[in-house]
């Protein structure tokens, strides 16, 4: 199978998304391609298990020009099943390719399993040919992560924003995760982004104590919302969530392709009987499609994981 176009792709693979039944696709496509413009294509060959990205454009910056993002399924230490992506991002300069190698984690805890489709994947051009990952690098990344790959979940630091609240999940406004992510040590925690999934209806309180998000998205009425808390390293991820999650055709999201997010300033979807809208300060857009943007962000989004996580979490409480 071949993709020329820019654009995203999934495609079905062994491992079933977490979130299956929520939306239009398929059970089990929980692996996505992704072309950022027209110069790249790649050929998906499922019965090898290979992936060849090909990309003969040279770059005067280093670019990103593609990635791939395979679901998978691991076991902690303690016995506990939990979601998690694995993330390959390509790069171009001249032409000369780099990657970026990263997992979606979720859980704290280490794997000591993963289940994950085992593909090879080449990047090439017309002189160079690299083989860019192996399902032996992927088992390495999930079980033994490099000391530099530890180094960063180590300042990585996501603060819930919720003990000490008091809140009532029959009440509007129950924010059922509320997360600041950033950079923390020593105690001192620079907070990025906030992100945070609140209820807009206490009829939604047997969802909230069920915990289960695609129940949640496909009833009552909900918010899911990001909050600027710095404009350093967030505006190209945003400019780059847009085209991933399918919202650069969104109009009122037009300026925060072109410049970000003002510090301060929230970036929103609602959801209310699986149709929904998106906001940015006054101004609303219907969005078609809703179910679809908010599950892939829950499953292939390291924010939109941790949010998923703390959502779930609601069940034990």
């Amino acid at each position: 199978m071949r993709f020329r176009d820019r654009g995203v792709y999934h495609f079905a693979g062994r491992v079933r998304c977490p979130f299956a039944g929520l939306g239009t696709r398929g059970d089990h496509e929980g692996n996505r391609l992704a072309l950022d413009d027209a110069r790249s294509q790649v050929d998906l060959d499922t019965g090898a298990r290979r992936i060849v990205l090909y990309n003969d454009h040279p770059y005067p910056q280093k670019t990103v020009i593609g990635d791939v993002l395979l679901l998978a399924e691991g076991t902690t230490a303690s016995g506990r099943r939990s979601p998690f992506g694995v993330h390959l991002k390509v790069f171009k300069k001249g032409r000369v390719f780099s990657f970026d190698l990263h997992r979606h984690m979720r859980a704290g805890e280490p794997l000591v399993t993963a289940d994950f489709e085992p593909f090879e994947v080449i990047v090439k051009d017309a002189v160079t040919r690299v083989v860019a990952l192996t399902p032996d690098e992927v088992r390495e990344l999930c079980l033994r992560p490099s000391l530099a790959l530890r180094a960063v979940k180590a300042i990585m630091a996501t603060r819930d924003l919720r003990p000490g609240a008091a809140q009532d999940p029959a009440q509007a406004g129950y924010r059922v995760a509320d997360l600041s992510v950033g950079f923390g040590a020593l105690g001192v925690h620079h907070g990025i982004v906030r992100a945070q999934l609140v209820s807009l209806d206490g009829a939604n309180a047997p969802l909230i104590r069920r915990g289960s998000v695609p129940e949640m998205l496909r009833e009552g009425s909900w918010e899911m919302s990001l909050t600027a808390l710095s404009k350093r390293w967030l505006d190209a991820v945003i400019a780059r969530d847009l085209f991933l999650f399918g919202l650069e055709g969104v109009s009122i999201l037009r300026r925060v392709r072109e410049r970000g997010l003002t510090e301060g300033e929230t970036l929103s979807f609602r959801f209310e009987q699986g149709g929904g809208w998106v906001a940015l300060g006054e101004a609303r857009e219907a969005l078609p499609g809703a179910t679809d943007v908010a599950r892939a962000y829950l499953e292939f989004h390291l924010l939109g994981g941790l949010l998923a996580e703390h959502a779930e979490g609601r069940r034990q409480e």
